[in-house]
């Protein structure tokens, strides 16, 4: 192999090097966007089920009424209404 060879070579390398970073940075992006979406989502979720709860507690449902309708042990819920 001549010298402009392993020249082309080695940039080459430095070339592909670079741009296998540049793709794992951009991977790494979308998937911290996408685990950050999936996160807010269950968080807003959680938080509309428990504004839920307290609602139907303030329009005088009991603990035990809400855990039948929305499918949850009592324990569950009160946890999360303590929190």
């Amino acid at each position: 192999m001549c010298e402009a060879e392993k020249r082309l070579l080695e940039v080459k390398s430095k070339e592909w090097e670079a741009e296998g970073i540049r793709k794992g940075i951009e991977q790494g992006i979308e998937q911290g966007i996408e685990r950050g979406v999936e996160q807010g989502i269950e968080q807003g979720v959680e938080l509309g089920q428990v504004l839920l709860y307290k609602t139907m507690l303030r329009n005088g449902m009991s603990v035990n009424e809400i855990s039948k309708v929305c499918s949850i042990s009592v324990e569950n819920l009160k946890r999360v209404l303590s929190n």
